[in-house]
């Protein structure tokens, strides 16, 4: 999570957005591309792991079975709120921190994590280094980010965001896009994310395409792309009133085409590569 997860929300709190976004971890492909993030870590039982914005800990949770009781995993986000979600009941270690800034010693962990992170910085080559510097030589770093999709977005994404340009204007929302995820349209060319990790130093580089076929009721993937950095920024920009009245024109517009649920693929890159000995 980055500063823009403080900010004033559809539900009222400014940095409790915990909860919904749990609920569609599962859903949305963040846990199956949690997964996938881990196993390209290639983890062993003892090993230690640091998970660079851990949210509610799907990449966590994959990576301490992975790990085993012998196993370290720490995982920092700067919202607390996500925090206490990803650590109630587990074994794994939280964080409060960002990156750049990692609060750790160099070189003391086997393995870094970051999945869907880097979009979120400022200065992506900045928080690369952060993250190689607390890494053992030989240890292993693994990112993840979003990828292009050849299919035009699907009717509910396409009503949202019409409906947003027409409250804020097309120019101002792609600036507040910029400003909250300034690396990810970068990010979705795969040749880029080799780039980064080969411009902190990293070798044995791969990037692999990943998907996950997602159906979702139509009101829950609404209140998704609410939740999303974009959304909770466009909700603190509009204010609680006319906030309201987007929602409730997105909707309309959706209710219009007769959709129960929504059916998409969500495409990601998983990039990995390992500090020099």
């Amino acid at each position: 999570m980055n500063e823009i997860g403080r900010l004033p929300c559809a539900w009222g709190r400014y940095d409790d957005v915990a909860e919904p976004y749990e609920r569609f971890q599962a859903s949305n492909g963040y846990a199956a591309l949690a997964a996938d993030l881990v196993a390209a870590l290639h983890l062993t039982p003892g090993a230690s792991l640091l998970v660079v914005g851990c949210g509610t800990g799907a990449v966590t949770v994959t990576a301490q079975k992975a790990v085993g009781a012998r196993g370290l995993v720490v995982g920092l986000d700067i919202s607390v709120a996500m925090l206490r979600r990803a650590f109630a009941g587990s074994v794994a270690h939280p964080v409060a921190g960002i990156v750049p800034g990692l609060p750790f010693h160099d070189r003391c962990f086997d393995a870094v994590a970051a999945s869907l992170v880097l979009s979120h910085v400022e200065r992506c080559e900045a928080a690369l280094r952060d993250m190689v510097r607390v890494l053992k030589p030989g240890g292993r770093l693994g990112v993840s980010a979003g990828a292009k999709s050849p299919n035009r977005p699907n009717v509910a994404y396409r009503a949202w965001e019409e409906t947003a340009e027409s409250f804020v204007g097309t120019e101002a929302l792609g600036e507040t896009i910029t400003r909250v995820v300034p690396c990810e349209g970068w990010l979705t060319d795969p040749a880029h994310i080799e780039t980064a990790l080969a411009s902190v130093g990293l070798e044995g580089i791969e990037v692999h395409q990943r998907e996950y076929r997602v159906t979702m009721p139509t009101d829950d993937y609404l209140s998704m792309l609410d939740l999303f950095a974009y959304g909770r920024f466009l909700c603190w920009r509009l204010g609680p009133e006319q906030w309201q009245t987007f929602r409730e024109s997105v909707a309309a517009k959706v209710a219009a085409h007769g959709l129960k649920q929504i059916e998409y693929t969500s495409r990601y890159h998983v990039g990995v590569g390992a500090r020099q000995r």
